[in-house]
């Protein structure tokens, strides 16, 4: 059990700072400096974001975490690593080949470690509430973690706090939630996904809890986030938190942004649990005054209406945290990378959760979910009604009898409606949803988003495999 699960009392540095590399520097020192935290001889593994390139800051701010290297390496670490699990399906090798961090570490005398190779970062199974999640051997055999997290808004949570990061510390199999349905209770009433969520995270963060936390918020993503949308506003708040205790930090940042404990579900999980410091009394803030802080910025949208795209009707049901925090990015996709192409698709409506409402005409619908598709299974808008009042007999006999008047009523065709894209899961996969839009309308009316797409396919495993031993 790692020492910081003991400790009652904590403190947190509020850092303002007119540059990044002043805000780790200055933050650590306010703590005691990196003597405090890292001993001669340490194995240091440092946890950042990773994930597909989507503009700055959506991964790590490098002029910060090369000070932090500096930092670690003054104090006598050993080895300094570097590494995340980045969303599932992307490769590591592929987003340090874009970004180039790989030879960057190399010079400052870290290691970018390539986590899902398991030839080289074997996995160590570790048993939490009766279920199994692997986690590699170098991040548990190391003397020191530290949680380096760039915090931005997110659809879920506010803000993506340090918890959110510990979470890809692990494969991406061992973070994905399946959907449980528990008899006697309503999934969708009481939000079971983001239970679930919640319960997996925090899971996966008592395994081995960091030594040190860094939630650097120096340069923030507003509006759409975590990553740049076309409704994302980038804005320099100068600001780092830094801590022991990685609730402690997240409570603070919360507070910043005037958000409380109890307005938080993954800390008051994390204080049901015992996880952390959770009782602001018992966290001392050194630095500079939460009071003197103003921070007021536009969150992510809790209603997906609200994100407005040209010539598309959003219409959602009841739907869980997992459809909902997928639809929220999918329709920033779009928004952002289908601008043009819009302009070819005069009209069409994307449907999802649980029972939505009835678009309005029977073009191009996007049915986004397990719910979605399920519950309109007998919708209307699943087949197309055609009436024909044309009989060659009856106007021949109309010629000859101009007194004459049909009785019959009009023939009425149904067929299926072929112009639905249904995209299925609980949640659906982000990217196989992105693919199956470019496949339903084609490169010709998409080719915007036909180039978005064979981008994306560069960060995939199909191009660089990870090793990967049977059974993991």
């Amino acid at each position: 059990m790692n020492e910081n699960s003991k400790v009652n009392n904590t403190e947190v540095a509020v850092i303002k700072s007119t540059s990044p590399s002043n805000l780790i520097t200055t933050g650590i020192e306010k703590l005691g400096g990196i003597s405090a935290f890292i001993e001669k001889g340490d194995q240091v593994f440092i946890k950042i974001n990773l994930s597909v390139p989507n503009g700055f800051p959506v991964n790590v701010n490098f002029d910060s975490l090369r000070d932090l290297i500096i930092l670690c390496k003054n104090a006598g670490a050993k080895q300094i690593f570097i590494g995340s699990f980045p969303d599932n399906g992307v490769n590591t090798q592929s987003i340090a080949n874009i970004l180039g961090i790989q030879s960057y570490l190399e010079n400052l005398g870290a290691e970018l470690l390539f986590l899902e190779d398991q030839n080289n970062c074997p996995l160590i199974d570790h048993e939490i509430k009766d279920k199994i999640i692997k986690i590699p051997r170098v991040i548990l055999e190391s003397d020191k973690l530290i949680i380096f997290n760039q915090v931005s808004v997110d659809p879920l949570f506010k803000i993506t706090l340090s918890l959110l990061n510990s979470c890809s510390l692990v494969p991406n199999r061992y973070q994905r939630i399946e959907k449980v349905i528990r008899s006697g209770k309503d999934y969708l009433l009481l939000d079971q996904f983001k239970q679930d969520l919640i319960s997996n995270i925090l899971d996966i963060y008592s395994i081995k809890k960091p030594d040190l936390v860094i939630n650097d918020m120096f340069y923030f993503l507003e509006g759409a986030g975590p990553f740049v949308y076309r409704d994302s506003n980038l804005i320099t708040t100068g600001l780092g938190i830094i801590g022991r205790d990685a609730v402690a930090v997240d409570l603070i940042t919360l507070k910043l942004f005037g958000i409380d404990l109890l307005s938080s579900d993954i800390l008051l999980e994390a204080r049901n649990r015992k996880l952390g410091v959770t009782e602001a009394s018992n966290i001392t803030i050194i630095g500079d005054s939460i009071e003197n802080i103003n921070l007021k910025v536009r969150f992510s949208v809790y209603r997906l209406d609200d994100i407005k795209i040209k010539n598309t009707t959003i219409k959602a049901g009841r739907i869980c945290s997992g459809c909902f925090k997928e639809a929220y990015h999918l329709l920033n996709y779009v928004n952002t990378h289908m601008t043009k192409d819009l302009k070819y698709i005069k009209k069409q409506y994307f449907l999802t959760g649980e029972n939505p409402p009835e678009p309005e005409s029977l073009d191009h619908i996007i049915v986004f979910g397990e719910c979605a598709i399920n519950s309109t299974k007998n919708r209307a808008f699943r087949h197309v009604r055609t009436s024909s009042n044309r009989n060659y007999m009856e106007d021949v006999k109309g010629k000859i009898r101009k007194d004459y008047k049909s009785q019959k009523t009009p023939k009425i065709k149904e067929k299926i409606n072929k112009n639905i894209i249904e995209i299925p899961g609980c949640p659906p996969n982000l990217y196989e949803s992105i693919f199956s839009i470019q496949k339903y309308y084609g490169k010709s009316k998409t080719p915007n988003l036909s180039f978005y797409n064979n981008l994306i396919k560069t960060y995939y495993e199909q191009n660089s495999k990870p090793k990967v031993k049977p059974g993991d």
